[in-house]
């Protein structure tokens, strides 16, 4: 703001200084600083001090009530008045002030003389500054001073606004940063929802040769055993004629035809089983990444946590152990078992990150009358009350921008909520997370 001083009188003090322009010059470039409200009145208080004869000043905003002025105002001046002083002087003041409620300035020149400016605005509506002087001011000085009020005020509200502002500024820039980050985590939202629909590509295009790489190993394993009764034939063949039974042993141990043979079954069988795993988690992950039409049906959440042991296998090391406890003959429910899997998948993922070091997951599977209860527990780091409070909702993650979208377990309690499910977490720091799943318990009808 530009002050315009072309039209301050020049009025001089008993020191002979032009105190009200040099005082209106200083002021202006105290407005000019970057300081807060009280810093800004701070200021003005002790350029008026310094500028007038005065034993003191201070402001408040409560000055006309009874024993609220100690803890309000601030004085400037080394010989500053006492607390009986200043309570006199807010007395005076006050009995002015009633007998001049519209007036913004008031001066008494009685034999403490004092002068008062009402610096309200809207947000101190009673703000007022005290000055007590030394001596009475001339009536040149008082007319000059008059301006005073309304620079005050022009400042406190440009002081303000400035603070209003860089509240404001600090807040858009805190939403920027989160509609960044946010920005971010849709991005990854959407590159895993990709990365579904191009899993369950792959694992339909795996399952082609995966089909006929295991046909060739049966036929294979048809192979050794049509050469095993191919090789007997000939032995009992040999036996019935002189010296081939020796030179057919002979073959054999130069060959090590048995263990050949014997090996063969074994290689072929275990390459068996490896296709078998393969097949199967290729098609638990089918089964995972496919989008779950939210058809329910009766299904064993055991099976469900089976399978989703194997497939967050290798999120878990030799520091980890996994532990499954079943403690019911029927853990039964109705639901759609890829979105189950989706919950538990995530928990359990949660749960490996909560232990970085190693650590125990227990998921334990139990059932009253009517609920199927499963209890999701690790031994990792914790979680506070603020967190707790916050986990389910969107968006929300303790992982950096990138690893993790904040969508996890707001999307799982929305999925157990349409199977009429509830969850809970208990959590403490350093103690490990416990996340208790809650399911109407299905039982087949004796019809």
């Amino acid at each position: 703001m530009r002050w315009d001083m072309s039209s301050m009188p020049q009025v001089n003090d008993t020191r002979g200084n032009q105190s009200v322009h040099i005082l209106m010059q200083e002021l202006g470039s105290v407005l000019c600083l970057d300081c807060s409200l009280h810093t800004l009145l701070d200021k003005y208080i002790e350029l008026l001090v310094n500028h007038f004869e005065a034993r003191c000043g201070f402001y408040t905003p409560f000055w006309f009530e009874e024993l609220s002025l100690v803890s309000s105002l601030r004085v400037f001046k080394e010989e500053a008045c006492d607390d009986a002083e200043l309570d006199a002087l807010c007395e005076r003041a006050r009995k002015r002030y009633a007998a001049y409620p519209d007036d913004t300035f008031l001066y008494d020149a009685e034999d403490d003389p004092f002068i008062c400016l009402r610096l309200a605005d809207n947000g101190h509506p009673e703000m007022w500054l005290i000055i007590a002087l030394e001596k009475p001011m001339s009536n040149e000085a008082l007319n000059a001073f008059l301006p005073l009020v309304s620079w005050f005020q022009n400042g406190m509200v440009q002081c303000r606004r400035k603070t209003t502002l860089d509240s404001t500024q600090t807040r858009i820039d805190e939403m920027t940063r989160g509609m960044a980050e946010t920005m971010a985590q849709l991005v990854q939202a959407e590159k895993m929802s990709e990365l579904g629909k191009l899993t369950a590509g792959i694992a339909h295009e795996i399952n082609n040769p995966i089909g006929y790489i295991r046909s060739n190993l049966e036929t294979l394993v048809q192979y050794v055993e049509t050469f095993e009764e191919l090789f007997a034939e000939i032995a009992q063949w040999a036996k019935t004629k002189p010296g081939c039974s020796e030179m057919l042993q002979e073959l054999e141990a130069k060959y090590d035809l048995s263990f050949l043979l014997e090996d063969a079954h074994e290689i072929v069988a275990t390459n068996v089983s490896g296709i078998d795993r393969i097949r199967d988690i290729v098609s638990d992950l089918y089964a995972f990444s496919r989008k779950g039409e939210g058809k329910m049906m009766p299904l064993s959440l055991q099976d469900v946590i089976q399978r989703c042991v194997k497939l967050t296998k290798t999120r878990f090391d030799n520091h980890h152990q996994i532990q499954v406890n079943v403690h019911t003959d029927t853990p039964y429910c109705v639901g759609d078992a890829s979105q189950l899997e989706q919950v538990m998948i995530n928990m359990m993922i949660n749960a490996a990150h909560a232990m970085p070091a190693g650590g125990v997951l227990s998921l334990d599977l139990s059932s009253t009358e009517n609920r199927l209860i499963l209890k999701v527990k690790d031994t990792g780091v914790g979680m506070d009350k603020v967190t707790q409070q916050k986990i389910f909702s969107p968006f929300f993650t303790t992982k950096p921008t990138g690893v993790g979208t904040g969508l996890g377990l707001s999307i799982s309690n929305g999925i157990l909520q349409a199977h009429n499910a509830t969850v809970s977490v208990e959590s403490a720091i350093n103690e490990g997370t416990e996340f208790t799943l809650s399911f109407p318990l299905y039982r087949e009808s004796s019809d």
